[in-house]
């Protein structure tokens, strides 16, 4: 518990927890307050046009007029009426900010917070590498795994913390943006529970992805070997092997985190002629329990590896 506490309040002194927290505060007031001044609440007019083409659309897609080959369900959907609610609208134009959309806007922030995770997990690592303080900490604690694995909890509990709070801001800023500038009509009854689901599972990813480049800091025994493993592994493999192999997608550290928040698994279309009802399901490279298993497996592997090299390396 000592250990834990003493860990606790190094992560807190460092100078880039309170950083992340501002900045992140910043980035969510400036963002939503643009999207705010450039919103406007739609007319009743437009709304009941807006209903009356969602009435019309729903129809249409009910009766199979938008699926692809084979009149199957999209992958995603467990039902045809789950798809058509989702893609028939009501779409009211462009008036800015809508409540309905949350779930999807925090989906297209994902990526930021989980770049917050990664960001807090390096400098969290490797902090007392780079000020040479580490060998203090281990004359106080020489068992080194007990002090890896209680490090590893504090970073999961800061990252976690503070990008589900984040997040939460986020979510309420954008519905207060959105009841005052833009609207609230249409909005399903699941909303908020979407965007909690959503909340979490990107919170989730951060929070391996913290874990992760925290074991890479480790092995590298600096903040920016962390950061330089992680952007040189995101543009070698994830931007430029996968582009030449699509096969290897289902394998991919950051395809992975992409499904896991989106619950939408990869799929690789063999023909071109999609819309042709003689072309072949397309082939699952990824599914969402896949994803899961393949993040999961990423943050055991380089955490044990950190383990590892860190109780046989010598420090000096």
């Amino acid at each position: 518990m000592r250990l834990f506490r003493s860990e606790f309040l190094r992560a807190r002194s460092r100078r880039l927890v309170p950083m992340v927290i501002v900045g992140g505060l910043l980035t969510v007031f400036v963002s939503l307050g643009i999207a705010a001044i450039n919103s406007h609440p739609p007319a009743q007019a437009d709304l009941d046009q807006a209903q009356a083409r969602f009435e019309q659309q729903f129809q249409r897609c009910m009766a199979g007029k938008y699926l692809g080959p084979g009149q199957e369900v999209p992958a995603g959907f467990d039902t045809l009426e789950e798809f058509c609610r989702e893609n028939s609208g009501p779409f009211i134009g462009d008036v800015g900010m809508q409540l309905r959309d949350l779930p999807q806007i925090l989906e297209g922030v994902s990526t930021f917070v989980i770049m917050l995770g990664a960001l807090l997990g390096a400098s969290l690592g490797g902090a007392d590498w780079t000020s040479d303080t580490i060998t203090t900490l281990l004359t106080w604690e020489p068992r080194r795994v007990k002090v890896l694995l209680t490090r590893a909890a504090v970073v999961v509990l800061f990252a976690f913390v503070i990008t589900i709070g984040l997040q939460a801001i986020f979510a309420a800023v954008f519905w207060l943006g959105a009841s005052t500038r833009g609207t609230t009509a249409f909005t399903p009854s699941g909303v908020w529970s979407d965007a909690g689901q959503t909340l979490l599972r990107t919170s989730t990813v951060a929070t391996a992805f913290a874990l992760i480049a925290l074991s890479i800091a480790m092995i590298g025994r600096s903040t920016v070997s962390s950061l330089g493993a992680l952007v040189g592994y995101l543009i070698l493999f994830e931007a430029v092997i996968a582009g030449f192999r699509p096969s290897i997608e289902g394998w991919l550290l950051v395809r992975a985190g992409i499904v896991v928040v989106s619950q939408t698994p990869i799929l690789h279309h063999v023909s071109d002629s999609y819309y042709s009802s003689t072309s072949p399901a397309p082939e699952v490279l990824m599914s969402v329990g896949r994803a899961n298993a393949v993040v999961g497996v990423y943050v055991v592997v380089l955490l044990v590896l950190a383990l590892i090299i860190f109780r046989r390396r010598d420090v000096s």
